[in-house]
């Protein structure tokens, strides 16, 4: 395979991220125990989980990092922070600001929003009454299935 030098990418422009995200994703509640959470991220070895409601409202998202937070070096000893030695449920360490995209953008937008905050998955929402429900997630492998550079064969 040769090496593309200055091809233009094809293949996103007419996509939406409905056509390439994960439908019904696993996610986690605000009451999940951090140490369930802890055996999830072991176990399906994701780097996010969104955070929804009983009905599926997303709430937030919490990651690996956010897990890994609450632990912090100190003297050459991993010791728990003050404010982590409260934390007990998902609630109280996930993100609450997010970043969403809905079914209906193009894949575009997921790929400017990818490399300018530099996320590895987006929740994928859609509003009923004003909320904003998950139906899906949308990771950086999904938008770079869909990328062909001009020069390069469709694999």
């Amino acid at each position: 395979m040769s090496r593309n030098s200055g091809g233009t990418v094809r293949g996103i422009e007419a996509r939406r991220i409905g056509s390439i995200m994960t439908q019904s994703p696993r996610t986690v509640h605000p009451d999940t125990a951090l140490l369930e959470l802890r055996r999830l991220f072991e176990v399906y070895d994701f780097n996010m989980f969104p955070v929804v409601s009983d009905r599926d409202v997303l709430r937030g998202v919490v990651t690996k990092l956010d897990l890994l937070k609450i632990f912090r070096p100190w003297a050459g000893r991993i010791t728990p922070n003050l404010q982590a030695l409260w934390a007990e449920h998902v609630k109280d360490i996930m993100s609450r600001g997010l970043t969403t995209v809905t079914p209906k953008d193009p894949v575009a937008t997921a790929l400017t929003l990818m490399v300018n905050r530099r996320l590895r998955s987006i929740p994928v929402v859609q509003r009923q009454m004003r909320e904003p429900v998950l139906v899906g997630i949308v990771s950086r492998n999904d938008v770079l299935r869909c990328l062909v550079l001009e020069d390069s064969p469709v694999l």
